[in-house]
């Protein structure tokens, strides 16, 4: 079992009903094997309802074409796996809920269906690998830790199911450091694990320990020295084979450094470990000027679609927009005679692209909530460890009903969402007692919102400017509105009739954004309705 050591605090938030795997990790097609639960016609109704009031970007255009990203916001190092006609696909979002999984037939158009809850409360979870062997589903999961001296280090750890619905194994620590976990089974059987830096140990039969000491097979692709990069860091193995060849695909480059940073490389072996060859026209994608559509470019994985057809998952940062994060896009695949893996040429993520075969699901998750629900909605995160989540939040009568802490929104308890607009406007109805404050806007490198506190509002960054004497009852609703980065603050008695904030803030372009809200001092808070509309 995983070390107490590992875990911010023992405890776990109450479990939800899972209804799918997290999927995350090395292309499989699996067949002849039903998994998951169907969507309920009523519940696909009122999900698909609730999205298109929100107005967020939708990349199918419904003519048999779709635009890039399909997932809009912060959804970085995506992995996806098929199994029959379903693909499922996760990411790495360091969410302290567990991750979120999503279900397509399509590829393009996704649906939440579960979060993997018994991996909550860890420490943050870097790119993971899921795979299927033998009639069970493992989930390879690196886990970062901090030692006494400041300096991370990282284990990764091992869950498994014999369906993806659930119930998942509590984790089972490997003992063995690095970050991006990629599986592969070899020829003769032998399972290997995959880490960054081109390492790689064997694993014993059943997946869940290492028979070996690890070892460096691979060095990565030589970058140019002339190129503006972050890193070398090889990183993301990602494996499969295919027509008697073993491909690893990597990023390299880094991840956070400059716009002409990261990137794709390919290899092949005719063993799961090595020797490898790098594909000679490599890399197979990354940006070349700080002018391209998309920044930071990498973290790639292949996948062949029900009609045969190949595609390559990535994500990308919006130019000049790194608050919208690492967004999940999709790229055809052609292949070459010398079976090396291509984009096809005058193919560019800001293409009107032809979308994969597949029946659509309806694509999106609602952000907003009217807390009507017997269990908090999958798009909340607390955006730290929660060990008393279970109590922290309640719901109560259609009201979420949130324990106080801390001193302002640094400290405080915090929920969020990821944004899938650029330009967005939140609403949140609330009941504040005196000795609580609320604070609604948007969470990155600061705060930029307003608060109630004590029957009057602010902006926190100009605490000075404290309107009081407003809303004695301590009910009130706080709206934010943001459009690109300039933002407004309002507040209502009603949610009818609006008073304007006088002054406004800058969102910062830099960092990432969540959006959401937080409650500070002694007490607890009712939140009645929680309401996001994207703007164009």
């Amino acid at each position: 079992m995983i070390p107490d050591s590992l875990v911010t605090d023992p405890m776990k938030p109450a479990r939800y009903l899972i209804h799918a795997l997290f999927l995350f990790g090395r292309i499989s097609v699996l067949t002849g094997i039903v998994v998951g639960a169907p969507e309920a016609p009523a519940e696909k109704i009122r999900r698909l309802e609730q999205v298109a009031m929100e107005k967020p970007y939708q990349a199918d255009h419904h003519d048999g074409t779709f635009q890039n990203p399909i997932l809009w916001g912060h959804w970085h190092d995506p992995t996806v796996v098929r199994v029959g006609e379903d693909y499922y696909l996760s990411h790495c979002e360091h969410d302290q809920r567990g991750p979120l999984i999503w279900h397509s037939r399509d590829l393009v158009n996704w649906r939440p269906v579960s979060r993997v809850e018994s991996l909550a409360n860890l420490p943050d979870i870097w790119a993971t690998d899921l795979i299927f062997h033998e009639g069970l589903f493992y989930l390879y999961v690196p886990v970062r830790l901090e030692t006494i001296d400041g300096h991370l280090t990282f284990t990764n750890v091992v869950v498994t199911a014999a369906d993806p619905a659930g119930p998942w194994s509590e984790p089972v620590d490997l003992g063995i450091g690095g970050i991006d976990p990629g599986h592969v089974v070899d020829t003769d059987g032998s399972r290997y694990l995959y880490v960054n830096a081109g390492r790689v140990v064997q694993l014993a039969a059943d997946g869940l320990s290492v028979t070996s000491e690890m070892t460096t097979v691979y060095e990565g692709w030589p970058i140019p020295e002339e190129w503006t990069m972050e890193c070398h860091c090889l990183e993301s193995p990602k494996l499969f084979w295919r027509d008697g060849w073993c491909y690893l695909v990597s990023a390299q480059g880094g991840t956070a450094g400059p716009s002409t940073s990261h990137m794709v490389v390919v290899a092949r072996s005719r063993s799961a470990l090595g020797p490898w060859e790098n594909d000679p026209d490599s890399p197979l994608l990354r940006t070349t000027a700080r002018s391209d559509p998309w920044w930071s470019q990498g973290h790639g994985t292949l996948i062949e679609d029900t009609a045969g057809a190949w595609w390559m998952m990535y994500h990308a940062i919006p130019r000049e927009r790194r608050s919208l994060g690492r967004n999940t896009l999709l790229l055809p695949i052609a292949w070459t005679s010398e079976g090396w893996p291509r984009i096809p040429p005058g193919i560019s993520p800001d293409n009107l692209l032809a979308k994969p075969a597949g029946e659509n699901v309806g694509h999106g998750m609602p952000l907003s909530d009217n807390f009507d629900q017997s269990e908090l909605g999958w798009q909340w995160d607390p955006m730290e460890a929660t060990a008393d989540f279970a109590t922290a939040f309640t719901l109560v009568d259609g009201d979420l009903v949130v324990a106080a802490k801390g001193n302002d929104a640094s400290d405080a308890r915090r929920l969020t969402v990821l944004p899938t607009n650029e330009s967005y406007e939140l609403i949140l109805h609330l009941t504040a007692p005196t000795g609580t404050a609320v604070g609604l806007g948007m969470f990155a490198d600061r705060f930029v919102g307003i608060e109630y506190r004590e029957s009057g509002v602010r902006h926190p960054r100009r605490g000075v400017n404290f309107i009081p004497d407003l809303y004695p009852t301590g009910e009130v609703f706080l709206r934010v509105v943001n459009r690109d980065h300039d933002v407004d603050f309002f507040h209502s008695p009603d949610g009818v009739n609006w008073s304007k904030f006088p002054w406004g803030a800058s969102a910062s372009t830099e960092s990432t954004q969540r959006a959401g809200f937080y409650a500070s001092g002694q007490g607890t808070v009712k939140l009645h309705a929680f309401t996001y509309r994207g703007l164009p």
